[in-house]
């Protein structure tokens, strides 16, 4: 009852209402990035599909007018994190934009977000990059459970996840792979962090790639890309 699936361009979330985040954004990295030239726009805005309405900025800081021009910014300590990242979207003006809204946003620690997040979200870019007659399949989420801490001066008492993960598989070559990695930097080589697909959705509980037949989900979801 507290779930939205939400459908955009480029990109499928299911919104998750009490934590004011997604419990999974889908989205996939094809061929066209290595190509695309569309930058970052940065036109963080709430998400205008969500029913219920999506976190907003006063989430993550207050923004106050100065008298002489310019912003001052109160931060509440964490990133907009994105969940599908905008420069998978690079192929597209539209997508990226879309990836801009507060529902593909979840709270990053600054060092989690800027650094080891980022190098997870450029290894699979570089993969495509590597393997351009192929396509990855994401799902991308924060680990949601009741007992979350919430940021305390966030207007919609949004949590703040302690873990994150990423799913992918490649079709064309039959290969899968996870990562759960903690919402902190973390000092260990990305690699480390690497899981199979089936102990994602232990943590979770989702069930991901149900649509592919047994016996390749089966086998996609127990390797190691």
């Amino acid at each position: 009852d507290d779930e939205e699936l939400i459908i955009h361009s480029a990109m499928a979330l299911v919104y998750r209402e009490p934590h004011e985040q997604a419990k999974w954004v889908a989205h996939i990295i094809v061929p066209d990035i290595i190509t695309g030239n569309v930058g970052r726009t940065n036109d963080f805005r709430v998400d205008p599909k969500i029913s219920t309405g999506s976190a907003v900025e006063a989430d993550y800081f207050i923004k106050e007018k100065k008298p002489g021009g310019g912003y001052k910014y109160d931060g509440f300590g964490y990133d907009r994190g994105h969940l599908a990242p905008s420069a998978d979207f690079r192929w597209s003006a539209t997508a990226l934009s879309e990836s801009y809204y507060y529902s593909n946003m979840s709270p990053q620690t600054a060092d989690f977000n800027r650094k080891s997040w980022a190098k997870l979200e450029y290894l699979f870019r570089s993969y495509i990059e590597s393997n351009p007659n192929t396509q990855l399949y994401m799902v991308t989420g924060p680990v949601l459970h009741d007992d979350l801490p919430k940021i305390p001066r966030s207007i919609n008492q949004i949590s703040i996840p302690e873990y994150y993960y990423k799913v992918a598989i490649d079709l064309e070559n039959y290969l899968g792979i996870g990562f759960i990695m903690p919402n902190k930097f973390c000092e260990n080589p990305i690699e480390t962090y690497a899981v199979t697909i089936d102990s994602v959705e232990n943590l979770t509980g989702i069930d991901f790639y149900y649509n592919l037949p047994d016996s390749i989900e089966n086998e996609l979801e127990s390797q190691l890309m």
